[in-house]
């Protein structure tokens, strides 16, 4: 008579599998809040290339228009640079999306009270200076309308 031979079953135990899931739960742990970062610095990027776009197009109206900038009244929702912009220097007003704290826009507040370091309103989307007489220094200034901080702790105003 042969002996018999007891045959292993494939497959994990319980303590392997649980140790698979602890591990890949430290990398989740360490992985997700970067992931969460990547989405700030690309909204970083995406509202300072807007910034800069529109700053560029301010300037070449100002160039074909004598030096003279688009001038407007105080307003929380302006169409100052809407009318003064489109179609010719650009197809459309592009969106502030500084952070998670507020929702994208292309919204443009008019405002007088705008320093070199900014405006104090926050979540308006851009903030331009149209409305301050024509021969102060920030006339025609833009500033993205938000006073938190970018990933590197700067306000978003002062950019």
């Amino acid at each position: 008579m042969k002996p018999r031979t007891i045959r292993r079953r494939g497959g994990f135990t319980l303590i392997e599998l649980m140790i698979v899931v602890s591990i890949i739960g430290v990398l989740a742990s360490i992985a997700i809040p970067k992931f969460a970062q990547l989405l700030r610095k690309s909204q970083k990027g995406t509202t300072k290339g807007n910034l800069g776009a529109l700053r560029s197009v301010l300037s070449i109206y100002y160039a074909d228009n004598e030096g003279l900038s688009p001038s407007c009244a105080y307003a929380t929702n302006s169409s100052v640079l809407t009318d003064s912009f489109l179609p010719k220097y650009t197809s459309k007003i592009p969106d502030s999306n500084p952070s998670t704290y507020h929702a994208a826009t292309n919204r443009v507040m008019c405002h007088t009270a705008i320093t070199p370091t900014g405006c104090t309103h926050d979540g308006y989307g851009w903030i331009y200076n149209g409305a301050t007489p024509t021969n102060q220094q920030l006339h025609g200034s833009l500033f993205v309308a938000c006073y938190h901080t970018d990933t590197k702790g700067s306000q978003w105003r002062v950019y």
